[in-house]
């Protein structure tokens, strides 16, 4: 945001969460998400989608086959059974999911999935794009390095490519109850695509009666970092009626252990910001913020994009 910049209008009514994508590849860590993804899903009435995308072996047998008519005859019947496995793996899992929101009470939750062959991370971005979801959730680790393991690495890939707002569940998060769920902290760059992605984050905190807390990433905050900031908490207050805001300040010195102080002391449950695409100049001179939370942090990250 730069000296002069106006404050954007009042922004339109709450678009609902009405579609949650989880890609799945059946580990805990996917696992995790899911849950994640159900305990959203039950509060706002929204649908969830899975998707799992598997390595198919038959092109690789192509080279083994002799024949022609012998190769496509093997291709197929190779391909014929795995879709059939993956299927029943697929509707075993629902099955289970399905038991598990019985149990919190929200029977009528509506689950459907996809299975797919292909390379995951591209098969992720396809179905966001003809699904349309208003929120991704994803594990950030999966079970083991094969091709067909969706988390982890594919999870970082995802962010940087998908258009969607995308909340990774990192493998050792504890998850305390949604009930206890009530803080975001925000990293703001005072960007004028920070309102956009500020938007879109109050669109989720007030449908899931979240509270906010923003944060810079300064060496020395100034005077013009401080007015900046007060500039976007009075974004909150005329946009939102939010006037409960906080803010703070952090050193790109010791950035990561000064944000988990802050998270400690401000009891914060989901970290979020937004993902810049920079040029090669601006690569240079400032660091890969999304990576290095991405990596590093034990609470869910929900991730915007510029």
């Amino acid at each position: 945001m730069n000296k002069g910049d106006q404050i954007p209008e009042t922004p339109a009514a709450t678009r609902k969460i009405k579609k949650i994508l989880v890609p799945v590849d059946y580990s805990e860590c996917s696992d995790f998400a899911c849950r994640y993804a159900i305990k959203i899903a039950c509060k706002v009435g929204a649908e969830i989608k899975l998707l799992h995308t598997y390595y198919s072996p038959a092109f690789d047998l192509i080279e083994l086959a002799g024949a022609v008519q012998t190769q496509s005859h093997l291709k197929e019947e190779v391909m014929i059974n795995l879709e059939q496995s993956e299927k029943e793996t697929a509707a075993k899992y629902i099955r289970e999911l399905q038991e598990h929101i019985n149990e919190c009470g929200f029977p009528g939750t509506k689950i459907g999935y996809e299975i797919m062959p292909g390379v995951p991370e591209d098969e992720i971005i396809r179905c966001s794009e003809s699904y349309e979801p208003d929120l991704v959730v994803m594990g950030t680790h999966g079970k083991g390095t094969g091709v067909g393991k969706i988390m982890g690495s594919v999870t970082a890939a995802v962010i940087k490519r998908i258009a969607y707002p995308i909340m990774s569940i990192p493998e050792k998060y504890t998850f305390v109850g949604e009930k206890n769920v009530k803080n975001v902290l925000y990293v703001t760059e005072f960007d004028e695509s920070d309102f956009l992605s500020l938007k879109k984050l109050m669109n989720i905190t007030e449908q899931l009666d979240l509270d906010i807390h923003c944060v810079h990433i300064t060496e020395d905050p100034g005077e013009w970092d401080k007015v900046k900031m007060e500039g976007l908490m009075e974004y909150f207050r005329k946009s939102y009626g939010k006037s409960q805001v906080q803010y703070s300040f952090v050193s790109p010195k010791n950035l990561l252990e000064d944000l988990d102080q802050l998270i400690r002391d401000l009891n914060i449950n989901i970290l979020s910001l937004t993902s810049y695409h920079r040029n090669l100049f601006e690569r240079l001179f400032k660091p890969d913020i999304t990576k290095k939370l991405f990596y590093h942090t034990n609470i869910p990250l929900l991730v915007f994009h510029s």
